[in-house]
């Protein structure tokens, strides 16, 4: 009997020390948390975003988990009850954000992010997390403003595609909030009419964290659909990780508390076939029809798919998509 209590005693000491040891590893084994966390609005979003993101995540060691609306808008979804963040990444990938709210663009209300879930993601970053935000339309939740250049049927349809609409980034149009004191524009002028996509020379900043970590050439071809300049107002800082062919912020990182938002206009993460792939359903199928394209403006857009491929090929789109990752991740983890 002694020596069953004395085995017992053994086995809670040694648990009692492993369970209170606090190294990354073992932490890892005894909670579910997670490193990366990817917001799939389920409808009006780029799935390609998510799927390349889930494999450079699984490249680099990272756990990752696809989440909705519903883990968005609650609050211990992102900290447990001590106030600890119970992730390090969360990835937005691009789409049609206006879409992503419970209040839709007909004036209806659905399921989709509420106030609760935006000041969730704002406090996630305040805490010290990382975003990484993609395209045109997740950099634009988080800015003062928004500039977007494109006709919508309604114009389109009169010949009007040049027509630009601008108002308050979508965090602060649904809830009063934002991050980025400046304005997030798109499409490029060599992308308009939306939608084209077309890989375009970005040149990377020699100064910038990720560029030095990731060992990347000086410009590299990127795929770029609606994004445009990232422009922040005075005294808001941008650290520029690459600018555009016409010398604007094409991905820059901001600060935000002790976390920071990435805001990655074109899309290093979606190379090769996939790319392709994207491409002709972006710029071909029933989208830019819906849009107001004609048959003539489709095949339009054949040619520039044709004429336009990707010169370096996707090797250094998919290191610096990795940089940015790896980036996000270890900042968050400090």
């Amino acid at each position: 009997m002694r020596q069953y209590a004395t085995l017992l005693l053994v086995i809670f000491v040694v648990s009692s020390q492993m369970i209170s040891c606090t190294g990354p590893k073992l932490q890892k084994y005894f909670t579910s948390k997670k490193d990366v966390i990817f917001f799939s609005p389920g409808d009006h979003y780029n799935a390609d975003d998510i799927r390349s993101y889930e494999e450079i995540a699984s490249e680099l060691g990272l756990t990752t988990k696809e989440v909705s609306y519903g883990f968005i808008n609650q609050r211990g979804s992102f900290f447990d009850d001590y106030g600890r963040r119970k992730f390090q990444v969360l990835i937005i990938p691009g789409g049609e954000e206006n879409w992503w709210f419970e209040k839709k663009p007909t004036g209806q209300r659905g399921p989709g992010i509420n106030c609760q879930g935006v000041n969730n993601i704002l406090d996630f970053v305040k805490s010290g997390g990382s975003i990484i935000a993609l395209c045109h339309c997740a950099p634009s939740l988080f800015s003062k403003m928004k500039e977007w250049r494109s006709p919508g049927l309604k114009f389109s349809q009169q010949g009007m595609w040049n027509v630009k609409h601008y108002h308050q980034g979508w965090f602060r149009q649904i809830c009063g909030v934002y991050a980025f004191e400046g304005t997030v524009s798109g499409p490029l002028e060599s992308n308009a009419p939306y939608p084209k996509a077309r890989f375009l020379p970005i040149k990377l900043n020699p100064e910038n964290e990720i560029v030095q970590k990731g060992n990347l050439p000086p410009v590299i071809y990127m795929l770029v659909t609606g994004a445009g300049p990232i422009i922040p107002d005075e005294g808001q800082p941008l650290d520029v990780v690459g600018w555009f062919p016409n010398g604007t912020a094409a991905i820059g990182i901001v600060p935000y508390g002790p976390g920071s938002i990435i805001m990655c206009g074109p899309h290093p993460n979606i190379t090769g076939k996939r790319s392709e792939i994207f491409r002709e359903k972006f710029m071909c199928g029933d989208y830019a029809r819906g849009i107001g394209f004609t048959e003539k403006m489709i095949q339009d857009n054949r040619k520039i798919i044709e004429t336009n491929p990707d010169p370096d090929g996707p090797s250094p789109d998919w290191a610096l998509a990795k940089a940015m990752l790896s980036y996000a991740y270890k900042k968050a983890s400090n």
